[in-house]
């Protein structure tokens, strides 16, 4: 009897440990078909936008000098409530204002932007801005900060975005002194950091104005921090108006860039007297275009007939329309999945129009038959030296392969602050620095770029018709100078330049008379300090090996430092959690496998591997899996083709992962070399 209770007993237990393990598998085939559901179709989150206009003193007209007397600033805001109110690739997003001066004021809380009643009452909020005295913009990024994080969390179902406009810097009131200036710095810096640790991007916009150019402080020091701070929290872009015209197309270009479309020069530049018409090409495989239309008059009337002539209407079930005759001066088109051909624009009225196609294309669309290759520049590129852009391919079709045609060129050019600072036309000739003529790969080199944010605007030309264009942002940082000073009382070359060498009566050197006692000590200062630079390096290597062999670190394996943030993941997935990396000294990226760093819903992608740097610090590097894993992982917005190394800050992107490397020793060295952060007082700006 005992024993036949035993085995009902034992098998009972079996049929629910089958039942448990039956329901486990259910359970993980039904996350695995969800997950792959939303993947294939996840839209784009929508936006929680802040723009911080700044309205201090020297934006308004003063004493003849004013960056923006005519409030196009408060146009620009506008263009972008209205695109954002039409733009269906960034439905539910939410917009607010931050004016800011000497204090900040939230003027528009976060409002949903698909009403029409609430864009009007945006409108009506911002239209008549008051001066606000002097600038503080680390209030108001404060305030931007507080506002989209209350209680330091990012809502993961929403995008977060700022948009900062300042013409000024900050000052401390009366006399700053040269400390204070620089703990207020840090403070924006470290304000940034919080940003970025949750993903939002702070695009900055500059404006100029004879104030600004004459102020070394802003060209020299706040230029350059307004750019840092848009290249550390990608991928913000930093803009510069040299004149208050130019905001309504910077403003244009930043929300097109957030709506995830591709846009370029105006496709209507027209003046018109009574009636005119314009022809705007819509090619296919488009999920959406956006027309942009910006008129001088209001009064002056936009029609927009589709392929054959009949007329895109307000109230179509494809078309969500903004702006209306006689009260606007901007009015948006956004059609969605739109016929290709040729649309057609009519125009009645008097004054002048200008107009962007902004296109969004379909997740499906068949992949463009020339597409641009090679062009991999660094993330950071070192200042006062030529930058070369090797190995660049046009490549043709499905088939992948390189272009090779005479009638190819490759046009190089490099911009700051959104304008050209330099063009050269990429060469395939076996000169300079093109490694083989006539291979399909090309190679151009710019001199000197600029310190600060740039990017690189490709572009390939067959027979001189556009086939395809690329970007690759980078930031080029000033690295110190080493500089070599001879032993005392040496003279080096430079100091005798200027003299004129010992000779015969004609100025030149004797036939016999061989080296000068001067170009002997010269000579003999030259061998001295080679010499010296010499002993000190042999010295350094030497004692560098005996280290590493004898002290501390001897016979320690390097393993893996550090751990990843997720910053975006897949539905259903937390954020914000660090995923530490194992005590390993290899280790794998994806999947969900032990002995690497799992990433639910992707395949293994990338390999980690810990080394260890010539002063003996442990550092970690990652490479992909195979060439074809590339394309799915990106450092810094860069395609992953080699093995790179991972410094604290940098951003990865594996498949639908988004994360970031975090290094508590790299972090730790790097705010040794910085001041204590404080906040301090009041701050002014330009008058």
């Amino acid at each position: 009897m005992m024993n036949r209770l035993r085995r009902l007993k034992r098998g009972c237990f079996l049929v629910v440990l089958a039942g448990v393990v039956l329901l486990i598998l259910l359970c993980a085939a039904l996350f695995v078909l969800v997950y792959r559901a939303q993947a294939q179709g996840t839209p784009r989150l929508p936006l929680d936008a802040l723009l911080l206009v700044d309205h201090s003193n020297s934006m308004w007209d003063k004493g003849g000098v004013g960056s923006d007397p005519d409030l196009l600033r408060v146009r620009a805001a506008g263009l972008f409530v209205a695109y954002l109110g039409v733009d269906t690739a960034r439905a539910g997003s939410r917009l607010g204002v931050i004016h800011f001066g000497g204090e900040s004021v939230l003027a528009v809380p976060l409002t949903a932007l698909d009403d029409a009643g609430n864009r009007q009452a945006i409108r009506a909020a911002i239209a008549d801005p008051q001066r606000m005295d002097w600038t503080d913009p680390l209030e108001a990024l404060q305030l931007a900060y507080d506002t989209l994080f209350p209680r330091g969390q990012r809502d993961p179902a929403r995008q977060p975005v700022v948009i900062l406009l300042t013409d000024g810097k900050p000052e401390l009131s009366p006399a700053p002194s040269p400390t204070n200036q620089a703990a207020y710095v840090a403070d924006l810096r470290a304000l940034v950091d919080r940003f970025r640790e949750l993903g939002c991007p702070v695009f900055t916009i500059a404006l100029s104005s004879q104030a600004t150019d004459r102020d070394p402080e802003i060209q020299t020091v706040y230029r350059n921090l307004w750019q840092e701070m848009a290249a550390h929290t990608p991928p913000a872009e930093y803009h510069e108006a040299r004149t208050a015209d130019d905001l309504l197309g910077i403003y244009h270009a930043v929300v097109a860039r957030l709506s995830g479309a591709e846009s370029g020069a105006p496709v209507v530049e027209a003046a018109v007297e009574g009636q005119a018409s314009e022809t705007i090409v819509v090619e296919e495989g488009l999920a959406q275009v956006t027309l942009v239309v910006l008129r001088s008059d209001p009064a002056l009337e936009v029609r927009l007939l589709r392929p054959g002539g009949a007329p895109a209407r307000p109230d179509d079930p494809d078309v969500r329309h903004t702006g209306e005759r006689g009260a606007t001066r901007e009015e948006m088109w956004a059609i969605a999945n739109p016929r290709p051909g040729r649309w057609t624009l009519e125009l009645r009225g008097q004054g002048t129009v200008l107009a962007w196609r902004d296109a969004v294309p379909r997740d499906d669309a068949r992949a463009p038959a020339y597409a641009i290759d090679g062009a991999d520049v660094p993330a950071r590129v070192p200042a006062g030296q030529p930058l070369e852009v090797a190995g660049v391919s046009v490549r043709r079709g499905a088939a992948n392969e390189a272009l090779v045609d005479t009638g190819l060129q490759i046009l190089v050019e490099l911009r700051r602050a959104g304008f050209a600072e330099a063009t050269a036309l990429a060469r395939d000739d076996g000169a300079g620095c093109d490694a083989e003529p006539g291979d399909g790969r090309y190679c151009a080199v710019l001199a000197d770029p600029p310190p600060g944010a740039c990017t690189l605007h490709l572009r390939a030309l067959l027979d001189g018709a556009e086939v395809a264009r690329h970007v690759v942002a980078f930031e080029v940082v000033a690295l110190p100078r080493l500089e070599m000073e001879p032993p005392s009382g040496v003279e080096s070359i430079e100091d005798r330049a200027g003299e004129q060498p010992r000779g015969d009566e004609q100025g030149g050197p004797t036939a016999d008379s061989g080296p000068t006692a001067d170009s002997r000590l010269t000579a003999g200062g030259r061998w001295l300090v080679a010499g010296a630079a010499g002993l000190a390096t042999a010295a350094g290597v030497g004692g560098l090996l005996i280290w590493r062999r004898h002290g501390p670190l001897a016979g320690r394996r390097v393993r893996l430092e550090g751990g990843l943030r997720v910053l975006a993941a897949p539905p259903g997935h937390p954020t914000g959690a660090l995923l530490d990396l194992p005590a390993a000294r290899l280790a794998t990226l994806g999947g969900t496998g032990k002995g690497g760093v799992a990433l639910p819903g992707e395949p293994p992608r990338a390999t980690l591997r810990a080394a260890r740097s010539p002063t003996g610090d442990a550092e970690t590097w990652i490479a992909p899996l195979a060439a074809d894993d590339s394309a799915e992982v990106t450092l810094n917005e860069h395609p992953l083709k080699t093995a790179r190394r991972l410094r604290d800050g940098d951003v990865l992107t594996v498949g639908t992962y988004r994360l970031r490397y975090e290094s508590l020793r790299q972090a730790s060295a790097g705010r040794a070399r910085h001041r204590p952060r404080r906040r301090v007082g009041s701050v002014g700006g330009v008058t």
